[in-house]
């Protein structure tokens, strides 16, 4: 099975559950499955902003992303994040490449400045409309395993602009471009949740879309279930939005014995 799996959230941040899922990550990559790790890193970037005096701001789940924030964010997350991932891939015997949307032009994307359904100045912001799909081949192929930074290249190779990218709509666009079977959302919650705060364990688009009107769906939980649609749409078979501090939640899902969490499927 190819997966993309996104670490995101304070499980980042955690240093024993972040090394409990890179282990687990590892055994599923000597079971001969291919995965492809997508990051966020949101917590580091808003706490190396508060030391550069610099204000963190979000619209409808979006980070605003002005010039000064993009060079932090790529330092930051294309950087510090990404690098102390693979070197704690590589402590348990997973070669590593870390990696940003312009590495190889990995992946592209177009800024979302005027388009529709997003908001007005947010800056530097991106949505990734292409992945090199052999590049990722190249790796896979050779046993390597990605590490994707939320960071993307723009469509004008001239301007070689760096955009910032929600590492939700990243973990879609790679799950779609590289073909996988399934996209995994390591979170900090334990699912998608009704208005009575109960995991609902499976949705479909008219029930995302129901719970949104009902203000059960809000905050970031919005950019990350228009990621999961996205994935859905585009052929991805199944998307997981599974709490990462529970032990064995990755063992769980590879053995079919998953009992936790939200499962997103085709209508």
């Amino acid at each position: 099975m190819r997966i993309t799996i996104k670490l995101g959230g304070s499980i980042l941040e955690d240093a024993d559950i972040r090394g409990r899922l890179l282990g687990e990550i590892a055994h599923i990559v000597t079971l001969k499955h291919e995965v492809v790790l997508v990051h966020g890193g949101g917590k580091s970037l808003n706490r190396r902003l508060q030391q550069l005096q610099m204000e963190a701001r979000f619209v409808d789940g979006l980070r605003v992303t002005d010039e000064a924030t993009l060079g932090v964010a790529v330092m930051v997350l294309a950087g510090e994040v990404n690098k102390k991932l693979v070197a704690e891939m590589g402590r348990h015997g997973v070669a590593a490449l870390g990696m940003c949307g312009a590495d190889a032009q990995a992946v592209r994307c177009v800024p979302v400045a005027g388009t529709p359904g997003y908001p007005e100045g947010i800056g530097f912001v991106g949505r990734p409309v292409k992945v090199n799909r052999d590049f990722f081949e190249l790796l896979l192929g050779a046993k390597i395993t990605p590490v994707v930074s939320s960071i993307a290249i723009g469509p004008d190779d001239a301007a070689a602009q760096f955009y910032n990218i929600n590492a939700d709509q990243m973990a879609s666009a790679c799950a779609v471009g590289t073909g996988c079977e399934a996209l995994v959302y390591l979170t900090d919650v334990p699912g998608v949740m009704d208005t009575n705060e109960k995991v609902i364990k499976g949705l479909n688009r008219a029930d995302i879309l129901e719970l949104r009107a009902r203000g059960a769906i809000s905050g970031g939980m919005l950019p990350k279930t228009t990621a999961c649609l996205e994935a859905i749409d585009a052929g991805v078979g199944a998307v997981y939005i599974l709490p990462g501090a529970d032990r064995n939640i990755l063992t769980d899902f590879i053995t079919g014995n998953l009992t936790k969490g939200t499962k997103i499927y085709e209508n």
